[in-house]
């Protein structure tokens, strides 16, 4: 769910536009902007059920344990950046989410 909101959010603020400046009118500005977009009102929700899940998940595992399962999350927005966002992930970015994967399978063996 995390994944999916943060990539709604990117979408969203795509059509926003960049913020040059947090200190500007522009960053005043931004709440108003955002709330217009379909994307960030898609996103926010998605955040709000993944702490759901996430506070669900912290009542039954040890946070030694469930915690380092969040590193998915460098792995699957890779992917989605790629797939639906059409980033370009350069090698060197796969090979950290790689390891980054090969660390989560690890703990998760052996955790």
């Amino acid at each position: 769910m995390s994944v999916a909101g943060q990539t709604a959010l990117k979408k969203g603020m795509d059509g926003v536009g960049v913020v040059d400046n947090v200190w500007s009118r522009q960053f005043l500005s931004l709440p108003l902007a955002a709330g217009r977009q379909p994307w960030i009102l898609l996103g926010i929700p998605m955040y709000v059920a993944a702490a759901v899940v996430w506070i669900t998940v912290l009542s039954r595992a040890d946070l030694s344990f469930a915690f380092p399962f969040l590193g998915l999350n460098y792995v699957l927005v890779a992917l989605s950046a790629r797939l639906f966002l059409g980033e370009h992930v350069n090698y060197l970015r796969w090979v950290g989410v790689g390891i980054i994967l090969l660390g989560v399978v690890l703990m998760g063996v052996f955790g």
